[in-house]
Formats: C-alpha cells, sequence, structure tokens
C-alpha cells in the first residue's frame, strides 16, 4: 500500500469539481443521473466528497473495469459484496465512490469525464486500483487474498477509520 501526502490529498479534494467547472459561476456541478448497480456505493464524487466532509468520514475509491476486468470481478465477489464488508462500512460510516471504466455498459459523457479526470489525477495505471482516504491519509490499495475480514485488517493497518 502506498501513503500520500497531504499536498496530494489536497490536490484531489480541490479537483473533485473541476470536471464541471465548465458551469460557469456555478460552485455545484450538476449531479452524475447515471444508474449504478452496486448498492450502497455513489457514482458521483463531488456528492461523495460532500458526505465524506460533512460527516468526517472514510471516502473508499474504487477505480473499476466492471464487465471486463477479472480482479475487478473478484474483489468485488469476494469483498465488497459480503455482509462482513457491508458491516464494517455501515459501522464506520465509510461513503463509497466507483469510478467504472466498463467496455459494454453504456456511461454518460459526465460520467465518462469526471471518471477520466480523476484516474488521471490519482494516476491509475491498472484496475482495480482503490484509494481509501481518511482526513489527511490516503493509502492505495487493490485485491487482498483472504476475503473481507484480510482486506479490512490491511487497510486498518495502514490508515486510521
Amino acid at each position: 500500500m502506498k501513503l500520500y501526502t497531504l499536498s496530494i490529498l489536497l490536490f484531489i479534494f480541490s479537483s473533485f469539481s473541476i470536471v464541471n467547472a465548465q458551469t460557469a459561476g456555478n460552485s455545484n456541478p450538476p449531479p452524475i443521473t447515471d444508474k449504478i448497480s452496486n448498492e450502497g456505493w455513489l457514482n458521483d464524487a463531488h456528492k461523495a466528497s460532500l458526505l465524506m466532509e460533512k460527516n468526517n468520514a472514510p471516502l473508499i475509491i474504487n477505480f473499476t473495469g466492471s464487465d471486463w476486468c477479472g480482479w475487478c470481478k473478484k474483489i468485488k465477489a469476494e469483498i465488497f459484496d459480503t455482509a462482513e464488508f457491508k458491516a464494517w462500512v455501515k459501522e464506520n460510516k465509510v461513503v463509497l465512490l466507483e469510478l467504472d471504466f466498463p467496455r459494454t455498459i453504456q456511461q454518460s459523457d459526465l460520467l465518462k469525464a469526471q471518471n477520466q479526470s480523476l484516474a488521471q489525477q490519482f494516476q491509475v495505471k491498472g484496475y482495480p486500483t482503490i484509494f481509501v482516504i481518511k482526513g489527511k491519509e490516503v493509502i492505495q490499495t487493490g485485491y487482498v487474498k483472504g476475503g473481507p475480514e484480510s482486506w479490512i485488517k490491511s487497510v486498518e493497518a495502514n490508515i486510521e477509520i
């Protein structure tokens, strides 16, 4: 796992709204209205960042290729879709943000632009790439063998949730 510095974190938070900055004079970008199939996950980065800040909550950002990436499907099935992970998310009030790069699923231009912009800012090189943000700390992770318990332990060992 990689630990990121405060300067990178500040850059990231200030960039959540940049994709939609074309709406001159409006600090609130238009909302992403694309449907998301993963229960409990958001796909609107602006909304996720507002929830994170409002509730002082941890944020998990999952860069995924949901319809083609084998490891993305594996982490979803073995970790994210489990009752143990969902209970941990609820207990810790974790905000979940999925940034998907599908090959066959249609997405709006707004969603595609947001996801591309954030992938560039986070320097995503492959999928799945997962960032966990809490306060001023940011870590990067991915698939961890051993199911939700192992994944949660690896995250909690590197960042205070």
